[in-house]
């Protein structure tokens, strides 16, 4: 019979990584310590709490607070992340060992790094519905005879740049939109994309880049025009690509995995522009709010039957 106690046994190396996680936890931990100075900041509450307190339609009075609410919960949870995705990657630097990396990496970082690298995108997308939705219900409280219509009622395919064109109309009445609708076109720009290689995109709809570790080798098979080979009047000859005739071309290729400081770096940048479009946001609502408070206050009293 085998005694179950016998520290010779191979488990698996189970306990390998259970003393690696205890060890990585206690630098995490000494980590975050260490560069609190490099918090990224929070975004506060208040132009939520100044969004409640204003008495606008019964959309706005609805859903404006919360939909503030949750962005804001969003944005901040976003700050917290990318702070301990900062002290894991101190920490995954300290090892040599490759099985050790891929472990913390794994364990670690990617659930961490994932979550900040689709944050971009998906706040400038929400951050752009709240405004849609905070600017039209003022223009509606605002304007008698204003249409409560918007340009996705007809139905069909509504992008992301038909909500910003659609925005910069609602926008117009309003004296701090400029600022905020020039914050939010500069988040998740080209420059983000191109940096992380098109992560959010191609992490969900395709192969993203691994991180730190490990390559991606892919065949990509396209139908390209056929080329014929033409002989040129120096005697050289040239590709001519076909004028209907197709072909199956792959291209053979692997993507490097992204190093974990700079992309890092790219999706810190990313927040300070969230930040800033936040703050224009908050300034946005408090002139939204202050119109639609003094509408309220000036208008008659209702008699009582």
């Amino acid at each position: 019979m085998t005694d179950s106690t016998d520290s010779t046994l191979d488990d698996g190396g189970w306990e390998r990584r259970r003393q690696l996680s205890i060890e990585t936890q206690r630098r995490y931990l000494d980590e975050l310590l260490a560069i609190r100075p490099e918090y990224p900041g929070l975004t506060d509450y208040a132009a939520s709490k100044r969004a409640g307190a204003t008495k606008g339609t019964m959309p706005w009075v609805w859903g404006a607070e919360g939909e503030l609410c949750e962005t804001i919960n969003s944005m901040n949870a976003w700050g917290g992340a990318l702070h301990s995705w900062n002290a894991w990657n101190r920490v995954v630097a300290s090892y040599g060992d490759l099985d050790d990396r891929w472990t913390i990496l794994n364990d670690s970082i990617e659930p961490l790094a994932f979550f900040c690298m689709l944050q971009p995108s998906n706040l400038a997308d929400r951050i752009a519905v709240v405004a849609e939705a905070l600017l039209h219900q003022a223009n509606i409280a605002m304007s008698p005879g204003y249409k409560d219509r918007l340009d996705q009622d007809g139905g069909g395919l509504f992008r992301r740049k038909d909500r910003r064109t659609q925005l910069n109309r609602l926008g117009q009445p309003w004296t701090a939109y400029p600022v905020f609708g020039a914050a939010l076109a500069d988040m998740d720009g080209p420059t983000y994309r191109q940096l992380t290689r098109n992560f959010r995109d191609l992490s969900a709809h395709s192969f993203a880049p691994r991180l730190m570790i490990g390559e991606i080798s892919r065949a990509i098979r396209k139908i390209v025009p056929w080329t014929d080979l033409v002989e040129q009047p120096d005697g050289t000859f040239v590709d001519v690509p076909h004028a209907t005739r197709k072909m199956v071309q792959y291209g053979m290729g692997s993507m490097q995995p992204l190093p974990l400081e700079a992309t890092h770096a790219a999706n810190l940048a990313e927040y300070v522009k969230a930040q800033k479009t936040m703050a224009a946001l908050a300034v946005l609502v408090d002139e939204l709010c202050d119109r639609i408070d003094a509408t309220t206050a000036s208008a008659p009293p209702v008699s009582s039957p």
